[in-house]
């Protein structure tokens, strides 16, 4: 059985809606089974429109393997996590998504029971492999995990307390409203909802927090409504973005920096996994806390090897994927909401007060560049500013540092022909010159 082999990622797997089918599915529960031993396996899905076909496919090919399905049904990532690594005997997931791609895609996510993902190109070792169906097939069985996931992300470190807080949360059409709704409800915020209904055709916008643009309705509304803050959730809940009540967005490695130091004012010795594609602010914030950040590569599945490595405590992106040592160095954007605006409702300031002394330096945010010969556009800078750097740093592309003045870092992506620029200077001025001077260098 042939299957398009572009669609096996570094991370995962996504493709158009008809390259990643039912029988693609059922393929994967088996080579899931038969790859892992697993015994037992949790299975879960998202909101779009494949989404619970491919999820009966995928539990038919594990139960034909040998293995009892865990089914969690319509869920978001950060719940299928929590499921993945807290139910005892789990020992491996499935999840049915394509996180925040447009309509026209669906995926999968694979990890074993420990929270260690496993990578769509590991599955494709396997997948056409022909498996013989097991003496005995396992069993299914449905499991509602959201009041013990809820509970779990409140008590954990102690829930604030946000009466009288107004919230405006953009669910972006995604499946967040699973979980995210019951976790304001009890923790008595006023929330007002943006685009809560699934909907696999995202009519609003498209559900990825990331984009500037698809903030535009959050941030209207939270002006229009004077309320304290704003959140953003992509399509399977698994990356978060916060807007103060200015109306301006709190990048992912703004946020980080305050997590941090409040989990370091309750764990000293905490350790904290950041990308390298980080501000300064990052870097300072969380050395100024005690010890300087671990740094890895971009990218999810690297932020949770890194902290299964080294036993951390916490990492973040940029993009919003915030990890914790609680939920198996795996994301919960639940547990973010309650850890963030626990820090911010201790402060006694207005959000935009409390993140601004954050704001010091000039950040482009990540510019997507269209490059065909990304490897030569890579050497090229190299070449043009590798010498003139006070510090450059390889581990993902390359980051270049001058001085304390300004910075810039250029990256690959695995799946695209697309170099990801970004750049950060101690003045806007100076920010916008060096995005024009490189986005010239790498284009002409």
């Amino acid at each position: 059985m042939k299957f398009p082999a572009h669609i096996f990622r570094s991370y995962d797997i996504r493709g158009l809606l008809d390259e990643v089918t039912p029988e693609l599915a059922r393929q994967i529960g088996r080579t899931i089974v038969y790859k892992t031993g697993a015994k037992t396996v949790v299975a879960g899905r998202d909101m779009r429109a494949t989404s619970p076909e491919l999820l009966v496919a995928a539990i038919e090919g594990i139960v034909e393997a040998g293995a009892s399905v865990i089914d969690i049904g319509f869920c978001t990532t950060s719940l299928f996590n929590f499921c993945v690594s807290s139910l005892d005997h789990a020992d491996a997931g499935i999840m049915i998504t394509a996180s925040h791609n447009p309509a026209e895609y669906n995926g999968m996510k694979f990890c074993t029971g420990n929270g260690q993902p496993i990578s769509g190109k590991e599955i494709y070792q396997d997948i056409e492999k022909e498996f013989l169906p097991a003496a005995t097939f396992g069993e299914a069985t449905k499991f509602d995990p959201v009041n013990d996931y809820v509970e779990k992300c409140l008590t954990t470190s102690g829930a604030p307390d946000l009466s009288g807080v107004k919230i405006v949360i953009d669910y972006g059409n995604g499946s967040g409203v699973v979980t995210v709704r019951p976790l304001l409800e009890r923790m008595k915020a006023n929330a007002i909802e943006l685009y809560p209904e699934p909907d696999a055709n995202f009519p609003n916008h498209e559900s990825n927090p990331v984009k500037e643009e698809t903030l535009v309705d959050l941030k209207a509304a939270i002006l229009k409504e004077g309320a304290d803050l704003g959140i953003a959730l992509d399509g399977d809940a698994d990356r978060i973005m916060f807007i103060d009540n200015e109306g301006v967005t709190i990048r992912g490695d703004l946020l980080v920096p305050f997590l941090s130091k409040e989990l370091r004012s309750r764990i000293p010795e905490a350790k904290v996994v950041i990308t390298v594609n980080q501000s300064w602010t990052s870097f300072e914030e969380i050395a100024a806390s005690g010890s300087p950040a671990i740094v890895c590569p971009n990218g999810r599945t690297n932020v949770i090897a890194t902290m299964k490595k080294e036993s951390a405590d916490f990492g973040g992106e940029v993009s919003g994927h915030m990890m914790y040592k609680e939920f198996a160095d795996l994301e919960s954007v639940d547990y973010t909401i309650v850890r963030t605006l626990s820090v911010w409702k201790k402060s006694g300031q207005t959000l935009a007060d409390f993140v601004r002394p954050l704001r010091r330096y000039a950040n482009s945010g990540e510019v997507n560049l269209e490059i065909h010969d990304k490897d030569a556009a890579i050497k090229k800078l190299e070449e043009l500013y590798a010498s003139k750097a006070t510090s450059v740093n390889r581990l993902d592309g390359i980051r270049c540092e001058f001085g304390h003045e300004w910075w810039f870092i250029a990256r690959l992506s695995n799946t695209e022909p697309i170099l990801r620029l970004t750049v950060e200077a101690t003045s806007e001025e100076l920010m916008k010159e060096k995005v024009d001077e490189l986005v010239k260098v790498i284009t002409e």
